[in-house]
């Protein structure tokens, strides 16, 4: 995906998975949001990205930092800007020419600038040719780990940005207590992740920066040296303990000899160096400052652009591929919509009589599994110890959904039965066992929870003797993808088959 569209759906989609009580996403808002993103139409990404826009904005309205979330958790192009003005004013602010308006050619700073990036320019070359033989792995695990091994001349700056993005999530605050559970749960996922998807993209654009950074600081010390020198006059000189003019003709000729003869500069011999000896040698500097600017043009300036381009290029095509599935998770509700045609599933509910909102929790939850073009039909309720061959009923569903109130206990030969008929009954109709806690909950509350899961081990040990699992939900609450994920995994004979039948 896109970079901002992945940014938001990632964000989304955590703050929808982490709220399955509805604290800040409703079940009418979740809906709201689908039905916006198919309106969309287009590419997946397209939808994903209408449907993630629209969560957001109803989160939003209960955490303010959404938008400061998504800025601060980003390396963002805009930052290409400060670094170019702080680098220029750095290096503009830099006197290179001295205070003794004399120029010691081999104390001079641009001699130091270029020798620097010489360095850069080597190490970089060498860790990339290391880095080919070794191989690596690009599908390791990626945490503050992966910021630390981005490169020595990046990984200060990255390990700012992941210190930036996890400061900005610490301050995203609500004074609700259950509100503020989820919003730390889906921050710590999205974060989880986004650091993970982003860190190649981050990583190339802060090298980037850096070359920017690098250019631009030697502009300003050129800069500054031609306006320092239009207010005065510099000599060039030189002095040194252990260098004889013959050595510090061989460095010049080879440092600046392409610069002078680019401009037509005669750089001296030994013999002319000599006569520059400080204290009382010299020459007027302006040649020497022009063969340094364009020295370090050619080997500052124009290389670290070319790079800066390169990386900036190669940050582009990561930023229009973030290894993002739009319809992972939550978000697959984009895509019942294309399936479940000629699909007709029964809801059967067995000696329990669900309330509305678990009927609806119910329908979008098969909906999910099955399609939108899926009808589904609430039957009547199973009476306790219904023998299914006595119904005569010769409906032929594509799959029969059994639901079991969690305050049942489970029998055998009573409700295990049941299910045994039907997986037995000719037309091979797929079988769903839900067993809802939602009554549970309602009669003994949140205190009860281990008898509440002795009772589920014991629905468990009665449905594996039949070849069933149980989907365990509580239809009292919103849907999770991971409700909808165990729904297909609990269908039998499997979940291959019903994908297959339903049009995917």
């Amino acid at each position: 995906m896109r970079e901002r569209p992945a940014q938001a759906v990632l964000l989304a989609r955590s703050f929808e998975e982490a709220d399955p009580d509805g604290v800040l996403l409703s079940s009418e808002d979740r809906q709201a949001a689908t039905l916006e993103g198919r309106a969309a139409g287009g590419t997946h990404e397209l939808q994903s990205e209408r449907r993630a826009g629209a969560l957001l904005r109803a989160v939003g309205q209960r955490v303010r930092a959404l938008g400061r979330v998504r800025s601060f958790t980003r390396v963002s192009l805009a930052l290409a800007a400060p670094v170019l003005l702080v680098s220029f004013g750095l290096g503009l602010s830099t006197n290179a020419l001295g205070p003794t308006r004399h120029i010691n050619l081999l104390a001079f700073p641009l001699l130091g600038l270029v020798v620097w990036n010489l360095a850069i320019y080597a190490f970089s070359a060498l860790g990339g040719l290391l880095g080919a033989l070794r191989r690596p792995s690009a599908s390791g695990a990626v945490g503050r780990e992966g910021v630390d091994g981005a490169g020595d001349e990046v990984g200060f700056l990255a390990s700012v940005a992941w210190w930036v993005g996890e400061w900005t999530l610490e301050r995203v605050r609500t004074p609700d207590p259950r509100e503020a559970d989820v919003v730390s749960r889906a921050l710590a996922a999205y974060w989880s992740e986004w650091s993970h998807c982003s860190l190649a993209l981050g990583v190339a654009r802060l090298r980037a920066f850096l070359h920017l950074g690098a250019a631009a600081l030697a502009v300003g010390v050129v800069a500054g040296m031609y306006i320092r020198g239009l207010g005065l006059e510099y000599r060039a000189t030189w002095e040194s303990t252990f260098l004889t003019a013959d050595a510090v003709a061989g460095i010049l000729h080879l440092v600046l000899g392409p610069a002078a003869a680019f401009l037509g500069e005669t750089l001296p011999d030994a013999a002319g160096l000599a006569s520059m000896v400080a204290p009382d040698g010299s020459t007027p500097a302006a040649p020497w400052i022009h063969m340094w600017a364009l020295t370090t043009a050619g080997v500052v300036v124009v290389p670290r652009l070319a790079l800066a381009v390169t990386g900036l290029a190669r940050s582009a095509g990561l930023a229009r591929s973030i290894p993002v599935d739009p319809v992972a998770g939550s978000f697959r509700a984009l895509l019942v919509a294309e399936r479940g045609g000629g699909m007709r599933i029964d809801v059967l509910p067995y000696s329990c009589t669900p309330g509305q909102r678990q009927l609806e929790t119910l329908r979008e939850l098969l909906h999910d599994v099955f399609g939108l073009e899926a009808r589904i039909e609430v039957r009547g309720q199973v009476g306790y110890g219904t023998e299914l061959l006595a119904e005569g009923d010769a409906r032929q569903p594509t799959c029969v959904v059994v639901v079991y109130g969690l305050v049942q206990s489970p029998e055998r030969e009573v409700h295990a039965r049941y299910l045994e008929q039907w997986m037995e009954r000719g037309g091979d109709p797929r079988v769903l066992a839900v067993l809802d806690s939602a009554s549970w909950r309602e009669r003994f509350g949140e205190g009860a929870e281990q008898r509440q899961a002795e009772r589920l081990r014991a629905w468990d040990r009665v449905l594996r003797e039949i070849g069933l699992t149980a989907l365990h939900v509580d239809l009292g609450r919103a849907l999770t993808s991971a409700v909808v994920e165990r729904a297909e995994a609990s269908l039998w004979p499997d979940s291959k088959t019903a994908r297959a039948t339903g049009g995917r």
